[in-house]
């Protein structure tokens, strides 16, 4: 069990560091007049319309499990 949590810990690590780094990259582009992100994003998008759609559905039903949760069941001694 310990194991798995340092894995997970590391890979949640890793995640945050290259998201910080393409915020960087982002900032710099932006300030420096160079091609950012949200270019190639938009580029994408509007090449691939129909995957993009599939990718926000995914996302959101991702999202809204982790928000949101399935229905919780009340116990025997919490209804009286």
């Amino acid at each position: 069990m310990r194991s798995s949590g340092v894995f997970f810990a590391g890979l949640v690590t890793a995640f945050l560091g290259a998201m910080f780094l393409l915020l960087v990259f982002e900032t710099w582009a932006l300030l420096t007049g160079q091609k950012p992100i949200t270019d190639y994003v938009h580029e994408t998008i509007h090449t691939y319309p129909g995957w993009a759609f599939a990718l926000a559905i995914v996302t959101g039903m991702l999202v809204g499990h982790v928000l949101w949760g399935g229905p919780v069941a009340r116990t025997a001694q919490s209804r009286n």
